[in-house]
């Protein structure tokens, strides 16, 4: 037929590995969805300024007598926090004989890879703010318990956070180790033991626990500062930032003495702290 195309070939292999990429990175936003996620895709300029609102509480409403002239002005104050586009950046080759052999295979593992790369990169820099937040809970030689939960809770309250937007990143041993959340949660001596130790044996995780997600991340240093110390957090949204402008760019270009195309995936985003208050570093041993 003259208008089929081979399916053989490198024609088209970007804008599909492109299309594969970016569904399954749409699929697996995991902590991007947690935080305060602006992105200006379109809109020119590198930089967003998060707008930053102090707290205006119980002592600036002043009670008044009928007819009296209120006069006591409330400055509202603003703080831009700047977040500047960087760009993260991962590359493959796909040789002609390598697409030849089974191009559907090269499209879907190149998608793959760079989608979970960027992804995890991604996770690695919103993880890597844990350390700034000044709250803390637990330690370095200290196991984890349910008061260190809600520890953190009672902390992000005090700072006025909002707490049906709270989240928690744990590291796979403090999630699923003898000393982790697992543990904890399906202990004999836990509230309501039973009903969750059958949830965790049924599906290996319980999807909401101390009223927020607990993600895993394998981005999370279990070695941090010392041995056996993992480096978990606990937040509200509006505590992190992350400003984006297309978190997965496709480029191609060809190398003729390869005999194949080089395959670039370029992620622009920045990751800021937004209000050091609202989030909890939640360091504790897990071993």
């Amino acid at each position: 037929m003259a208008n089929e195309t081979t399916s053989t070939s490198l024609a088209g292999l970007v804008e599909d590995i492109s299309g594969e990429a970016i569904m399954i990175l749409q699929d697996n936003a995991g902590l991007l969805e947690l935080v305060r996620h602006v992105d200006t895709m379109g809109k020119p300029g590198k930089t967003y300024d998060f707008p930053i609102f102090g707290e205006v509480d119980s002592d600036d409403v002043t009670q008044v007598a009928e007819g009296t002239d209120h006069s006591t002005n409330l400055e509202i104050t603003n703080a831009d926090t700047a977040a500047t586009i960087e760009e993260h950046v991962i590359m493959a080759v796909a040789t002609k004989m390598a697409v030849e052999a089974s191009r559907d295979d090269v499209v879907q593992e190149i998608a793959t890879l760079f989608a979970s790369a960027m992804n995890a990169k991604l996770e690695d820099d919103i993880v890597g703010l844990a350390s700034g937040f000044s709250q803390t809970v637990c330690g370095a030689a200290v196991s984890m318990t349910i008061d260190h939960w809600y520890d953190s809770i009672r902390q992000i309250k005090a700072a006025n956070g909002n707490l049906r937007e709270l989240a928690a990143a744990l590291s796979p041993l403090s999630y699923y180790g003898s000393k982790g959340l697992r543990a904890l949660l399906v202990s004999t001596s836990a509230i309501n033991a039973g009903e969750v130790a059958q949830k965790w044996i049924e599906f290996g995780m319980v999807n909401t626990q101390f009223g927020m997600p607990a993600l895993v991340s394998n981005e999370i240093a279990e070695d941090v500062g010392t041995s056996d110390v993992s480096a978990n957090m606990i937040w509200t949204r509006g505590a992190i930032g992350v400003h984006t402008k297309d978190l997965l760019d496709i480029e191609e270009q060809q190398d003729a003495s390869l005999r194949g195309k080089e395959i670039v995936a370029t992620g622009r985003w920045k990751q800021i702290e937004l209000v050091n208050n609202w989030g909890v570093y939640f360091a504790c041993n897990n071993a």
